[in-house]
């Protein structure tokens, strides 16, 4: 197992190293370059402008592909050979518009594709933003009284032969804990969840741990929606670009980082590449990662011929419901994060004030 946990850890370590840019700077990129051929300046031209304007790994990224585009590749090709950052949806969409003579076009729905979903994202990590702050300083709070605070009130406490509170004693048991072995705890906790978060990206546990991300409480329904919403999405872009629905199929799965996703959507894949339809193929696996309302409208939208429409309202619809559910997340947990504070402050003033409190008038007794 441990070899398996460093591996895997080298692994994301090169991943991390190679050249990629950030989901803002793809969509500048898109966008300013959609502009740019509209008005009918040449591709290396365009590349050229935007390679001078930019900075850090984007000026980088784009001076490689306008070096691949200089020697004779395709726009597809070069960004696929230049950056990981650009997934297969992205190039599926660039190599069609060159295909088709509908580049500019292809940019354009691109970058504005590429800004809902940019947007969304920013709207669940501002929702998470309050709860993950309060929850943060909360534990380094706690760690910094538990090294620093707690075993100093240890022998203050211990001087005195008085009859201490349950909740003095309870506090004074920590003390000692952390004053013996706290670098040791709080070591061994770090290390077990950087260990934890290696073995949750093992290739056996990572679906089973993003089945479980998808069945919690709240949480889980943001998590499911955005998946649902981003491949839905995905799959009507591809579709309504004339990509046959086998491959835009294959490309969606691809695209997804839930791999409980992933895994539900190449099983349906294999039941379509056989000849059945999308919703007899999700019966036949009784897929259980998409929920039922987006299964019954992508069985109307084949009825009617409309997949790609019916897959782009179905996506609309659960963002609006994501972005509803994002709102009200902060107004959800900040009571339950005010309670556990209050608990907090209550239990150590309590521990610390009640003995004081017996101790002064037991001297002046």
């Amino acid at each position: 197992m441990v070899p398996l946990i460093w591996k895997k850890y080298l692994e994301l370590l090169g991943n991390k190293m190679q050249l990629k840019i950030s989901e803002v700077e793809i969509l500048m990129f898109t966008k300013h370059l959609s502009v740019m051929v509209k008005a009918g300046v040449p591709i290396t031209e365009s590349l050229s402008n935007l390679e001078k304007a930019a900075q850090g790994n984007s000026k980088k990224v784009i001076l490689a592909i306008l070096k691949k585009v200089d020697q004779g590749e395709t726009l597809a090709e070069s960004i696929h050979k230049s950056s990981p950052s650009f997934d297969a949806i992205y190039i599926s969409l660039i190599r069609i518009g060159e295909e088709s003579g509908k580049l500019d076009v292809t940019l354009a729905f691109l970058s504005q594709q590429l800004a809902k979903v940019y947007s969304l994202k920013r709207k669940i990590k501002g929702a998470t933003l309050y709860p993950t702050i309060v929850i943060g300083l909360m534990f380094t709070i706690g760690m910094a009284l538990s090294l620093f605070v707690l075993p100093k009130l240890t022998d203050f406490f211990v001087a005195f032969d008085t009859n201490l509170p349950l909740s003095t004693k309870i506090l004074l048991w920590l003390a000692n804990l952390m004053k013996n072995y706290g670098f040791l705890i709080v070591g061994g906790f770090i290390g077990a969840v950087f260990l934890l978060g290696l073995l949750l990206n093992t290739k056996k546990i990572k679906p089973w741990w993003h089945k479980v991300l998808f069945k919690m409480p709240y949480v889980g329904r943001l998590i499911q929606d955005s998946k649902i919403t981003e491949s839905l999405r995905n799959l009507s872009i591809l579709l309504s670009s004339g990509v046959p629905i086998t491959e835009s199929w294959k490309i969606v799965s691809q695209a997804t980082d839930n791999e409980y996703l992933r895994q539900d959507l190449e099983k349906v894949g294999e039941e379509i590449q056989k000849g059945s339809m999308i919703s007899e193929g999700m019966q036949k696996i009784k897929i259980t990662s998409v929920p039922y309302l987006a299964q019954k409208m992508i069985s109307i939208g084949e009825r009617t011929g409309k997949v790609d429409e019916m897959a782009m309202y179905v996506a609309d619809y659960y963002e609006e419901e994501l972005d509803a559910a994002s709102k009200n997340l902060t107004t959800v947990l900040e009571p339950i994060l005010l309670i556990v504070v209050g608990l907090m402050v209550a239990f150590l003033a309590l521990a610390v004030i009640s003995p004081i409190y017996q101790i002064t008038g037991s001297i002046g007794g």
